[in-house]
């Protein structure tokens, strides 16, 4: 009897100690590599081993906070599988969102610069290159929606996240570590993930972040200090550090930035899964069934000596039910007060009538996604970065927006260098302004041997209620047709060719449906063509024959685009149904007698000309 007596007692007092056991997860960087970690934490979970705390970097910070805000394994991979999640790495605006009402004509500049004129300090110089691979429009828009609820809940403390949960990111001018434990959720996580000149980076606290991979690729050490665990579950994708080859050049900015970050753990504190992944790039993201079942296979490999260390188990039911009753502590995204950072009060007024039509109303993340799109599509805005802060009395939330304004004055310059006759320079300039409306003036030009232009094109803006926007251009082009330089030309009959084309045109356009515009316009224009017809020329007494046009008219037309690029578009349509109704006169002149009356005349024309032009893409 004392010795079951003795054994109930030391049995009670080590009760505690084994309840008391916490388990942190630390997660390490590595691209798409990364996608082995939801593997171990499905393994994890199924043999019911607690999660008690969770530090990532990079891809680790992202499936780490996933966690952290609620999310099961197989949401995680119903994410990183979706066609939303490819907008992350790709940049690609959904065709449905793209507001063709907006935006300009080709133009077939190949450098560009801008200038302000308000303030010369923002002057830019010429990029011959992105700042990022991946275009952050759409990262913008996305971390809001996916964290801004987990930010609200956990009231920017990550302590306060169903598991508390750490990233780190770099700050590469202080060269060091940053290590992030409050504020937005959405910008921590994507500050841990920015690789340089693959994703472009942001602010935190005024500073630049970048990748946390660069200087802590695996933060065992902030897990240790921050929340003291009695065991760390570690899980490192991470390449180890090998010489570039001389083509591999994410392989030798590796090794130029990323200092050397210790992998190990100490057998007493921590379990180590490594994985070794030398055939999966930094965005192999199609790679996610396997590399999943890889974390999961190798952790099940390890379980028994797992169990033996992390003796202490968390019932399956009691977890999904304190998940679900954290998630539901998202506020549903709707939003009612907008505050802007970087425009004067008319332009503030104008950004805020693409998200509603009246100060107080309440709008949707839907509402927000469109007016966002629709500002990005014209030429005043170079980048909004949206935020958002919950708003416990209002029960929404207030929208915070960074807005970059372009310069007032851009210079355009691009050409084509040919051994032919068919070099061309093309040189322009454009100037544009925001207030209550925004107008918009270019003018460019080109200059060649067979083809010579100069346009002048002003445009204004109007946000109303049914947005309008008002065109004026005016155009003078001309065709020398009188070289043409082909060999193995039979053609004994010369060309000699010169055309001429002045017009002026007055357009009005409304929004038809996001990606098609209703253009209804007036034209007066002047056409004159200059040849010769006949086989023997004179040239000391002959002139050319001429034809003028004098024509106006009018146009309605619908039309629109989702091409993906304006020169060798790989998908998407552009199409245009036409109506138009003109009136005017010819008049010709000979060249060879030109005072002979029957040989110059004057006939009026009018016509209906109808026409419908498709081109679509598809893959093969």
């Amino acid at each position: 009897m004392k010795k079951i007596l003795l054994f109930l007692f030391f049995y009670l007092l080590s009760f505690p100690v084994l309840q008391a056991q916490r388990v942190g997860l630390v997660l390490s960087g590595g691209g798409a590599k990364g996608l082995t970690h939801i593997g171990i934490i499905r393994a994890l979970e199924e043999n019911h081993i607690p999660i008690d705390y969770i530090a990532g970097t990079s891809i680790g910070a992202i499936i780490g906070s996933l966690y952290a805000m609620g999310y099961t394994t197989q949401e995680m991979i119903s994410l990183f599988s979706s066609d939303n999640f490819k907008l992350w790495y790709s940049g690609e605006i959904e065709r449905k969102y793209m507001y063709y009402f907006r935006e300009n004509p080709f133009t077939p500049e190949l450098y560009s610069a801008s200038l302000s004129l308000k303030d010369p300090s923002k002057t830019k110089k010429p990029q011959l290159f992105p700042v990022s691979v991946v275009n952050p429009i759409q990262m913008n828009l996305i971390f809001l929606e996916l964290y801004a609820g987990a930010t609200a809940a956990c009231e920017e403390n990550f302590d306060k996240l169903l598991v508390p949960f750490r990233c780190v990111a770099s700050d590469t001018y202080q060269k060091k570590t940053m290590i992030l434990r409050e504020g937005n959720l959405g910008d921590a996580v994507r500050a841990s993930m920015s690789f340089p000149l693959m994703f472009k980076p942001i602010r935190i606290n005024g500073r630049l972040a970048y990748d946390g991979g660069l200087y802590n690729n695996f933060p065992s050490d902030v897990m240790i200090n921050d929340f003291k665990p009695d065991i760390i579950i570690g899980s490192v994708v991470a390449d180890e550090r090998t010489e570039a080859e001389e083509n591999d050049l994410i392989g030798q900015l590796n090794n130029m930035i990323m200092d050397r970050s210790d992998y190990e753990l100490p057998d007493s504190l921590g379990i180590l899964l490594t994985f070794n992944c030398n055939d999966v790039g930094l965005l192999d993201f199609q790679k996610l069934e396997e590399l999943s079942y890889k974390g999961y296979d190798r952790t099940i490999a390890m379980m028994d000596s797992i169990k033996k260390r992390i003796p202490r188990r968390v019932d399956a039911d009691s977890l999904s039910a304190r998940r679900k009753a954290y998630r539901n502590n998202f506020p549903e995204l709707c939003f009612k007060n907008i505050y802007i950072q970087g425009a004067n009060q008319y332009q503030q007024e104008y950004i805020k009538k693409e998200f509603r039509k009246n100060t107080d109303d309440v709008f949707s993340y839907e509402n927000l996604k469109q007016g966002y799109f629709r500002l990005l599509s014209g030429n005043a805005f170079s980048e909004i970065i949206p935020q958002t802060k919950y708003n416990p009395v209002e029960k929404n939330y207030d929208l915070y927006l960074d807005v970059k304004m372009k310069n007032e004055l851009s210079i355009y310059i691009g050409g084509n260098v040919s051994t032919t006759n068919s070099n061309q320079i093309y040189l322009g300039a454009g100037y544009q302004d925001l207030h209550y409306y925004s107008k918009e003036f270019i003018l460019d030009g080109q200059i060649g041997k067979i083809y010579n232009n100069l346009q002048f094109m002003a445009r204004m803006d109007i946000n109303s209620e049914i947005p309008k926007s008002f065109r004026f251009i005016t155009s003078s082009n001309s065709f020398d047709y009188f070289k043409k330089e082909k060999l193995f030309n039979r053609n004994s009959k010369p060309a000699f060719v010169k055309k001429e084309e002045h017009f002026a045109k007055l357009l009005l356009a409304i929004p038809f449906l996001q990606s098609q515009k209703a253009e209804f316009g007036v034209t007066y224009g002047q056409l004159k063509d200059s040849y010769f017809q006949d086989n023997v020329i004179d040239f000391s007494k002959d002139r050319y024959d001429e034809s003028d046009y004098l024509l106006s008219g009018g146009s309605i037309s619908f039309n629109g685009s989702t091409l993906d690029s304006r020169q060798y578009a790989t998908k998407g349509y552009s199409e245009a149904l036409t109506a138009q109704i003109y009136t005017g006169e010819e008049r010709f002149r000979s060249g060879l007698k030109p005072s002979n009356n029957k040989d110059s005349y004057k006939k009026g024309h009018t016509w209906l000309q109808l026409s419908y032009q498709r081109e679509s893409y598809y893959k093969i």
